[in-house]
């Protein structure tokens, strides 16, 4: 659980730095330096609000989720996360930007009416620090598969989302929930691969869907 100052809200400090977007756009590099002591979780959540919100950002699934995936590996080993230059090059324009951030602290301050610490046995575990960072990176690589299906990005970036904010809130309710939303994304993966392109665009065929 991240510890924040009592009256700064994790939704507050998310909608505050889309005034600190330049007129440019920003960079990761750039960004990061924003979120300074925040760290991995905040970094991560804000990371997968593209594939949550109406905002529509080219080519981010790939660097995005490639960062997720480095961030939370530095995490696991303690270590600072070497992150490519590509990534940390990778520009988003203050509208865009802007946009991400209003709409993930309009989502969280929702949350955060309900959402407490509770179920210590499950948020206060050192073992799943770990556990939860693994469950992330698998999540972004799904993230970054470049797969023509429906569904592909909406469901491993909210089983990320909850695992951010149950780990962010220290709330092992919203935990669970990140777990159940992974074995979705996991069993629907799996029976998309099993089912294969030709087998998916007949059922969607089938309801008027066209790949």
């Amino acid at each position: 659980m991240i510890v924040t100052s009592k009256k700064l809200k994790i939704s507050d400090f998310i909608r505050g730095l889309s005034s600190d977007i330049p007129e440019e756009g920003i960079s990761f590099e750039d960004f990061l330096g924003l979120i300074g002591e925040y760290g991995i979780l905040i970094t991560s959540l804000i990371l997968v609000a593209p594939f949550l919100l109406p905002v529509s950002i080219p080519g981010s699934s790939l660097p995005f989720g490639l960062a997720i995936i480095l961030l939370n590996i530095a995490g696991i080993f303690n270590n600072s996360p070497v992150i490519p230059k590509m990534v940390m090059e990778y520009r988003v324009s203050k509208e865009n930007f802007s946009k991400i951030l209003n709409g993930m602290a309009r989502a969280l301050r929702g949350v955060e009416r309900f959402s407490k610490p509770r179920l210590s046995i499950v948020t206060r575990n050192p073992v799943m620090r770990y556990v939860n960072a693994a469950i992330t990176i698998i999540c972004a690589f799904l993230l970054m598969l470049p797969l023509p299906i429906p569904l592909t990005d909406f469901l491993p970036a909210y089983g990320i989302l909850f695992l951010m904010l149950g780990s962010i809130e220290g709330d092992g309710y919203v935990l669970i929930a990140g777990y159940l939303l992974v074995a979705v994304t996991i069993s629907y993966f799996t029976f998309m691969g099993i089912l294969g392109i030709d087998g998916l665009q007949m059922i969607l065929q089938h309801v008027g869907i066209a790949l």
